[in-house]
């Protein structure tokens, strides 16, 4: 660390700070050494800060950049929540899963629906049927849901997990 005499201005290089008065060894002027502003210190946050904020930033345009490429390649999402299954009977008695869900459209322009496709599964996760059915919509505007309701013809008893698809024409 290095100290200079208030008076005559002699410069001296010390290994520590010391915890006593100071004697000049030119002019015997004697002053006390105060400790150093750590200026690294205050450096090193800085940079620290920078980086972090610049994490942050980065991490915040990777992410609406990714919902941005998300929505631009899957504008329209189909949902079905589980408290929208039920099961009815149907106009001969037999008992049949009712699905109601979602089609939300999640771009600024209107997209023509595909078909969709409910998926049921066995307790195994096995395909037991695949139903194709249409929209109740040929377009969905912008930033819009529309709702939807199938009933399946599979048996009742074998199903255990139902699931929405959007047909992709090719």
């Amino acid at each position: 660390m290095k100290t200079v005499c208030d008076f005559c201005k002699t410069e001296y290089t010390l290994d520590r700070c010391p915890n006593t008065v100071v004697k000049c060894a030119v002019c015997g002027h004697t002053w006390v050494v105060r400790r150093p502003i750590y200026q690294r210190a205050v450096i090193k946050f800085l940079v620290a800060l920078c980086a972090f904020v610049a994490a942050c930033v980065f991490s915040f345009v990777v992410i609406i950049n990714s919902q941005t490429h998300s929505m631009k390649n899957r504008p329209l999402v189909a949902s079905i929540d589980d408290k929208n299954i039920h099961v009815v009977n149907d106009e001969n008695g037999i008992p049949r899963i009712f699905v109601s869900g979602n089609i939300t459209n999640n771009s600024d322009e209107i997209y023509g629906l595909p078909n969709l496709i409910i998926v049921s599964y066995d307790e195994n996760n096995n395909v037991l049927a695949r139903q194709r059915f249409l929209p109740p919509a040929t377009l969905l505007g912008a930033h819009s849901t529309i709702t939807f309701n199938h009933l399946l013809s599979v048996d009742v008893k074998d199903v255990k997990r139902v699931s929405i698809e959007l047909k992709e024409s090719k």
